[in-house]
């Protein structure tokens, strides 16, 4: 890869938030929902945000490797999570072209992220996270038979402010229903 896009991946590791903001711009602008995207889409962004809410319920960041929930499955259940909430978005834009623009931007934002992630919590959990990386899946869920350690604590998705990100969301869906309304005349 070229150094512009290595300086590109490694701006946006740093500001996912700030990089992902101008790709939901652009799926607001060039959307067209219709009520079936809108109710296809929106069930995916919910199914999205609830997955998000069960991995928050497991982690304590720094403190312990989460392992139990959905961290049995994949490595990265919120980045994964992230993924199926940005394909609702997708679906409820109703436009391709959007969505594939969407889609790579998503890849850029979050590749990196994946990375360093790993690089992290190898530094912190050592052979530890060694065992657990083997069978469990870097992005991709898939049904493993790791040891689960840990449960699920409500406390957590408060503290990693998970209620936020949902609101957050549910505004997403207003606003999409909103261009909606305003197109249909």
């Amino acid at each position: 890869m070229p150094q512009w896009y290595h300086d590109l991946e490694a701006w946006c590791f740093g500001h996912r938030i700030w990089a992902t903001a101008p790709v939901m711009v652009v799926l607001f602008l060039f959307a067209h929902p219709s009520p079936k995207s809108l109710c296809l889409g929106g069930i995916v962004v919910l199914l999205g945000e609830a997955g998000r809410a069960w991995a928050s319920g497991y982690i304590e960041k720094n403190a312990r490797l989460a392992t139990a929930g959905p961290y049995r499955f994949t490595r990265n259940p919120l980045y994964f999570f992230n993924a199926v909430i940005f394909l609702g978005f997708c679906l409820m834009a109703n436009n391709p072209w959007a969505a594939i623009v969407g889609l790579i931007s998503f890849t850029v934002i979050y590749r990196p992220a994946l990375r360093n992630e790993a690089a992290y919590m190898h530094q912190l959990f050592g052979e530890e996270f060694e065992r657990w990386a083997t069978v469990v899946p870097l992005f991709l869920p898939r049904w493993t038979q790791y040891p689960s350690q840990g449960r699920y604590q409500w406390h957590l998705l408060i503290q990693h402010r998970e209620h936020k990100n949902g609101l957050a969301m549910l505004g997403g869906i207003a606003l999409f229903v909103a261009i909606w309304w305003l197109q249909r005349g």
